[in-house]
């Protein structure tokens, strides 16, 4: 049978003991930084997103308390208006301070 030169070549390193293999380093590191970078990445969606969420929602609970918070301290505060001279007097501080 008549082989062509790459089967030729690739007997010869066989046979010499000298396998290339700096090709299949590189393509076994290209595939294990690829699975690490879409592992990363889907891990990065499923993590993220439900604790955006619980932190939005974290959130949104403490802002409504301390709204509840704020409207039991008002509701029991009296309105009093200020009189002329108390508005003069504040006028004052203000423009000197």
């Amino acid at each position: 049978m008549i082989k062509d030169k790459q089967e030729i070549k690739d007997d010869k390193n066989a046979k010499e003991g000298k396998v290339d293999v700096s090709r299949r380093i590189f393509i076994k590191s290209t595939a294990a930084l690829g699975v690490v970078a879409a592992s990363a990445g889907v891990s990065k969606v499923l993590v993220s997103e439900p604790s955006d969420n619980i932190i939005r929602k974290r959130a949104n609970i403490n802002y409504a308390n301390d709204d509840l918070q704020q409207e039991r301290v008002m509701s029991q505060k009296q309105l009093v208006l200020m009189t002329d001279e108390e508005k003069k007097q504040m006028l004052k501080e203000i423009l000197h301070n």
